[in-house]
């Protein structure tokens, strides 16, 4: 017969992963200067800065220490989204385990994935974080009509783009959605960032800022290779906590 501890300890259900829906415009020559072509082909996930190349999200992410590739699936033909990657953080003591759905974008699809990040942050996303990592196309054009759906909770985002405080933060407070991390200044919004985030969340939760933002400048100074007085100047100081949307 198992000892009593050991079959408590059975009974234990695993702890929920903390869901992170991530959206991943590739980089477009047309719109931004990604480098030499490949770089900035906007359908070519495989050498695309922001999804293939070195520090792009499938190629970073999927080699990173403690992360693993659940899933990857292509788009639907003629969808704006050309694949759709799931991993999974594994969880060290004290750290909840943190699944990451990952939406990569033809580049020059660049407003659907506006829309539909803007959608998800306003609710019809469930996942626990909504995240944008790309281009600010806020610089270019006037932020899109995204109605908020009728009955659902604004979700906590984070915004990884130049300049998003000031182009994604006044749209973000109109949907009711809860910034915990926006940047004041022109950035590389590089998967390393995306590790850091979901470390933090991992042993944080979600909606924590002042660790988020912690995590995120020191990334930032060590992979850019610059001080962290520089990586600080980056990422926006915290406001109050977010209200009315709690963590899983």
């Amino acid at each position: 017969m198992l000892p009593l501890v050991l079959l408590s300890l059975l009974a234990v259900p695993p702890v929920a992963a903390v869901e992170v829906e991530v959206f991943v415009p590739l980089c477009d020559n047309a719109l931004i200067e990604c480098g030499r072509a490949p770089a900035g082909a906007p359908r070519a996930l495989d050498t695309n800065l922001y999804w293939g190349a070195m520090y792009g999200a499938e190629r970073f992410l999927s080699r990173a220490p403690g992360f693993k590739v659940v899933s990857r699936e292509a788009g639907p033909v003629d969808s704006a989204v050309l694949r759709v990657l799931v991993l999974e953080r594994k969880a060290a003591k004290g750290e909840r385990p943190v699944r990451l759905r990952l939406h990569a974008y033809a580049g020059d699809r660049i407003d659907t994935a506006l829309e539909d990040f803007l959608r998800a942050a306003a609710g019809a996303s469930r996942a626990d974080l909504v995240v944008w990592a790309g281009h600010d196309r806020l610089m270019d054009r006037a932020p899109p009509q995204v109605e908020s759906p009728s009955v659902a909770t604004p979700r906590p985002v984070v915004v990884l783009a130049c300049m998003s405080e000031q182009y994604f933060g006044p749209v973000l407070k109109t949907l009711g959605a809860s910034p915990v991390a926006l940047t004041r200044t022109l950035m590389a919004p590089e998967a390393y960032l995306l590790e850091a985030m979901a470390t933090t969340v991992a042993r944080h939760g979600p909606t924590e800022a002042t660790a988020m933002r912690a995590a995120l400048v020191e990334a930032y100074a060590r992979y850019q290779r610059i001080s962290h007085r520089s990586a600080s100047s980056v990422f926006s100081t915290p406001g109050p906590p977010p209200s009315g949307v709690a963590p899983r």
